[in-house]
């Protein structure tokens, strides 16, 4: 294999490159029709295979697991540690808190666990953290800090700022406790009379504090999901009672309504069966998939994290990817992670017996073959060990192309490899199958679960969502904090993949952690079937784009009702048409002689594209002026070129609105800000629906801007009208989120809040703090 010479230097880019010239030496044999026994025997046992993989993965561990550079390094070691917590210092003394939060947490990260150095990282980060008003998370990292040897000469400084965050939540006696222990402590110590002034200093300050303190329940509200509408389904794992599985030989397994469901209803709450985070700049648990963490870190790698000490004890699996995250080799495979994560698990449950008596001796093939031989429905059922239903989950190798079936099966040696070279897990696997393997074959049922599971996720894995806040900052008007969605994680849920697809689906995908969360769209009668999106939408691609998609992935031709419609099979191109110059109807261009599809007028393009740069040169202007006054009516005659131009639903048309509203909030113009947004929620509508998620964001930035126009003209006659609208649209933004994210999302608190203090404006009941307090929050909120 001479190509080899051309490889990149970085070895976690010549991954892709090895795949493809070893399936390329490989493809002259079409193995989609094997079993996967068939096709990890030959492989798993390919001495040249095993050599060029087993020689890659080294160089990965020696590239990668070790200190990288002065600032990173994939173990642990306490001089880039103390290199960022001497950055964090920095930041903490020139007040920039979250700066310094970012570099307490990378030394905790590196830090040698159990040392000194962690112990100073944690107690640096709660410092951090008590500023930053994240009391909860500031007592974990001191009570951490203190266990883990923080120097007993300071810890009455750790016990001062336990008794300070006790204080913010408002729990009375644990923070008498705190500073009882704290005073103790320092008088154990005989201080020196100046530190001993400055400690007294501060118990005066903190008495006084105590002393304003009313005691409150300090149990944190809890959050309650949503159970299944009609209950659970005992023969449907994870379902509703209101839906059903069933087979049938033209669509295979699939889901149907038996009750009349309404929108909202919760027709699965399913955990996954495996599930990995994906490589992100927010810190997700591995245990937990939950975000927004204040990280604790793996004791021997600083490259996986948890929310806490208790995920990090539960992480069972990563015993066995240590070293994988170690070398990069997380991050370089993709969704093969998955794969190897769902063999861990299922080795951690124990293989279950098979149904049927297995032969002896029993051969890796044997095994297999009987985990096949079950009931495709009976194994939904609650009791049934739940690796039956993963292992039958569908992988479509018989449609798959050759070269596609190769790469997975070198990628299943590779990480078979791994484990038998790099770790001590075919120690442990023998005591986790049914019957006694050899070691080769033992090794062989270990390839060929991570071959059947790559092509599993491929048709059957799913991501999770959630939402995340961001930050922007134009350098004029300050910070804006919005949010977005983001893929934390991707994950298996098999009763949930039982949904067939359709490009207008009839469910709701929400996710609370690691857990899924499905609930209905829309009414559904018995009898119907209950249908998921596999990703290509009606409201987003034309039908031949959708198709093509999903015959890629999924190897099937889609005929939902979407993509048998006819008449609306290029309705997504209405969102980039160009308005008709006599007319005014849509023109999609995608041909030479454009006309319109209403009066069949000719189109003349050239006149178009003029007026479009010149609407851009008007963007740009708005963009370099210096007053806001300017950048409004720079903005607003490149809106008004670009209606001439483009149909009124087109895509574009609603980014340029969305930015002239934000100018307009900004200038005070609420009016003009509101009637934009307003515009645009009903393109959306036209859309994606009117419960739909792109609609539930613009509820809220309209519910942001009438707040705004509230607070800033409280006398106005026309208040308690405006407070009423207001009180609708929060309301009504409040449901669509619940809908579509779930009633834990913070974002959903937030509007909460600002329909309680609308409410308490309608019923003249508000007082000046509530003002000060919700108007903060609202300009911290703001997100046009």
């Amino acid at each position: 294999m001479h190509s080899v010479n051309c490889m990149p230097k970085d070895c976690a880019k010549q991954w892709e490159i090895l795949l493809l010239l070893l399936s390329s030496e490989e493809k002259k044999i079409d193995r989609t029709n094997e079993t996967e026994i068939d096709t990890m025997n030959y492989f798993y046992n390919n001495e040249g295979v095993q050599k060029i993989l087993l020689h890659w993965l080294q160089q990965m561990k020696s590239t990668y697991a070790r200190k990288i550079s002065e600032s990173d390094t994939a173990l642990k070691c306490d001089e880039v540690s103390l290199l960022w917590r001497e950055r964090g210092n920095e930041k903490f003394r020139a007040n920039l808190v979250e700066g310094s939060y970012n570099c307490y947490t990378k030394s905790v990260l590196y830090a040698k666990h159990n040392s000194l150095m962690y112990s100073l990282a944690l107690a640096n980060r709660s410092a951090a953290l008590l500023r930053m008003k994240r009391f909860q998370e500031c007592l974990s990292d001191i009570t951490l800090a203190i266990a883990n040897g923080y120097p007993t000469d300071q810890q009455h400084r750790l016990l001062l700022r336990r008794t300070d965050c006790h204080i913010e939540l408002k729990q009375r006696s644990e923070a008498r406790a705190s500073l009882d222990a704290a005073i103790r402590h320092a008088e154990s110590l005989k201080l020196s009379a100046t530190n001993a002034l400055e400690f007294e200093r501060h118990v005066k300050i903190l008495e006084r504090k105590l002393d304003s303190v009313v005691e409150e329940d300090g149990v944190k509200e809890s959050v309650t999901l949503p159970e299944c509408f009609m209950g659970l389904n005992p023969h449907f794992k994870a379902a509703s009672n209101a839906i059903e599985l069933r087979y049938n030989d033209t669509v295979g397994r699939h889901v149907v309504a038996k009750a009349n469901t309404k929108r909202g209803d919760v027709l699965f709450s399913e955990e996954p069966y495996a599930w990995v985070t994906l490589p992100s700049e927010e810190r997700v648990c591995e245990m937990c998939c939950k975000a927004d963490i204040n990280p604790v870190p793996c004791d021997a790698c600083s490259r996986s994290v948890y929310c806490d000490e208790r995920c990090r004890a539960r992480a069972f699996f990563h015993r066995w990817e240590c070293v994988a995250a170690q070398s990069a080799l997380i991050p370089t495979i993709g969704i093969a992670h998955l794969a190897l994560r769902v063999l861990i698990i299922s080795a951690n449950d124990g293989f279950p017996m098979p149904p049927r008596r297995l032969a002896k001796p029993c051969t890796a093939a044997d095994l297999f073959k009987s985990y096949a031989q079950v009931d495709n429905i009976k194994i939904y059922d609650k009791d049934t060990p739940p690796f039956f239903r993963m292992f039958n989950l569908v992988t479509n190798f018989d449609k798959m192309n050759n070269m596609d079936y190769i790469q997975y099966a070198l990628t299943a040696t590779m990480l078979t490899l791994y484990l038998e070279k790099f770790t001590s897990f075919f120690e442990y696997l023998p005591s986790k199958v049914p019957c006694a393997l050899s070691p080769g074959e033992l090794r062989l049922f270990a390839a060929a679960i991570v071959l059947r599971s790559l092509g599993q996720l491929v048709c059957n894995g799913h991501a999770t969502l959630s939402l995340s806040v961001v930050e922007d900052d134009d350098g004029r008007n300050g910070r804006t904090l919005t949010e977005k969605e983001v893929r934390r994680a991707t994950a298996i849920y098999p009763s949930a993949a039982m949904m067939n697809h359709s490009c207008d689906p009839n469910i709701i995908n929400t996710f609370y952690n690691s857990r899924l969360i499905i609930r209905c769209s829309r009414e559904l009668s018995p009898g119907s079937e209950v249908l998921n999106c596999y990703g290509p939408h009606r409201a987003r691609e034309p039908t031949a784009q959708r198709r093509a998609q999903l015959r890629a992935q999924y190897m099937f031709t889609c005929a939902c009702s979407a993509c048998s419609d006819s008449e609306r099979k290029d309705f997504v191109l209405l969102f980039s048409a160009y308005a008709c110059q006599s007319c005014k109807g849509p023109v999609s261009w995608q041909n030479n002689r454009p006309r319109c599809q209403q009066c069949n007028a000719e189109f003349h393009p050239d006149r178009a594209l003029a007026l479009i740069d010149r609407a851009e040169e008007l963007a740009t202007q708005a963009d370099q002026a210096r007053s806001l006054e300017e950048r409004c009516e720079k903005m607003s005659a490149s809106y008004r070129l670009r209606q001439k131009v483009w149909h009124r639903h087109h895509a574009g048309l609603r980014a340029v609105a969305d930015k002239l509203a934000r100018l307009y909030a900004d200038a005070g113009e609420f009016s003009r800000s509101m009637e934009l947004i307003k515009q645009n929620i009903q393109n959306l509508e036209y859309q994606f629906g009117s419960f739909s998620v792109e609609v539930a964001h613009e509820l809220r930035k309209l519910s942001d801007v009438m707040l705004e126009r509230i607070f800033n003209s409280p006398h106005h006659a026309d208040q308690r009208e405006w407070c009423l609208e207001a009180h609708k649209i929060i309301k009504k933004a409040i449901q669509l989120m619940e809908l579509n994210y779930g009633p834990w999302e913070p974002l959903v608190a937030r509007l909460k809040e600002q329909e309680t203090f609308v409410a308490s404006l309608l019923a003249e009941t508000r007082t000046p703090n509530t003002v000060d307090c919700i108007h903060h929050n609202l300009h911290y909120n703001l997100k046009i």
